[in-house]
């Protein structure tokens, strides 16, 4: 790989247009310079067509029609990425504008990593900060890589992602846990200690709507097909509490997020919202809490 990789990232998009705008301003305004940039949107009804049509002639390829879901549009995406890197962004996350280079620079003068992640900040729906959430620097070629892992800060090479055979089309939740799982399989994952993404949290977030219905299944299923055996619910109760313990307490140390260019940067949210946002709607906790903080 030469000192000046291409790096592809691909965004897959489906009736997203409230935060679409962003989340492709955050990427053209990286200050790393050779980026090979792919929208594939799933036939947005919103304005979605319109955002894309703007923005088209900065893109490396973008187009907008139905697909069967996150599976099939990262998949036809990265068959048309040319990069040396790939990563993928989703169309309501962000990335810090400094992160294409630094994940560059790390890969590059680390010829044998094969996956390399950072930190996340975690966002609203109006963009407010929430929290930050470091990345545990340990566990990320394990089973329990999908509480470590945000999608919108990793970058991996791109023949890792052939040798581990690309994207499951088929999946419509877990399609990062299946991809890292495999490229865990291949070669070392690496965290390095940088804010690269910022993940936004929001109600009609597949995050938020469909871990219980579509991604606890998908994740259980590759479970079995990557790593052998499901993870018991105790062990998975375990890693997660001693995860949010490491978050909670190394997030305070953490260095300060650069803010995405060419995005606005609003006031840091109510507090009521930030103690409530890191917990999905269904959950018993966020129940109780939304309870509570409303008397």
């Amino acid at each position: 790989m030469s000192a000046t990789p291409t790096v592809s990232i691909v965004t897959p998009s489906y009736n997203q247009g409230a935060y679409l705008e962003q989340t492709i301003r955050s990427v053209l305004a990286q200050s790393y310079p050779r980026i090979n940039y792919v929208v594939i949107d799933g036939g947005s009804t919103d304005e979605s067509l319109s955002i894309l049509q703007r923005y088209g002639n900065r893109l490396a390829y973008w187009h907008s029609h139905r697909d069967s879901g996150l599976g099939e549009a990262l998949a036809e995406g990265f068959r048309r990425c040319t990069g040396d890197i790939f990563a993928y962004l989703n169309s309501d996350d962000l990335l810090a504008p400094n992160a294409v280079e630094e994940a560059v620079r790390f890969l590059v003068s680390h010829p044998g990593v094969v996956l390399v992640y950072g930190d996340r900040v975690c966002i609203d729906d109006k963009g407010r900060l929430l929290y930050v959430r470091p990345s545990a620097p340990f566990g990320a070629r394990s089973p329990y890589l999908y509480m470590l892992l945000g999608q919108e800060s990793c970058f991996w090479r791109r023949d890792a992602y052939w040798r581990a055979g690309g994207v499951n089309p088929e999946l419509r939740f877990a399609v990062d846990y299946d991809l890292f799982s495999r490229i865990a399989k291949i070669g070392p994952v690496t965290h390095c200690d940088r804010i690269w993404g910022f993940f936004r949290k929001h109600p009609s977030s597949k995050t938020m709507t469909s871990y219980a219905s579509i991604g606890l299944g998908e994740v259980r299923t590759i479970q079995r097909a990557v790593w052998g055996a499901e993870i018991p619910r105790t062990c998975t109760c375990l890693i997660a509490t001693l995860y949010r313990l490491y978050a909670g307490g190394y997030g305070a140390y953490i260095e300060r997020a650069r803010w995405p260019g060419g995005v606005p940067k609003p006031p840091v949210a109510p507090w009521r919202t930030r103690v409530t946002s890191s917990l999905r709607h269904e959950h018993f906790l966020r129940r109780t809490a939304d309870r509570l903080l409303r008397r």
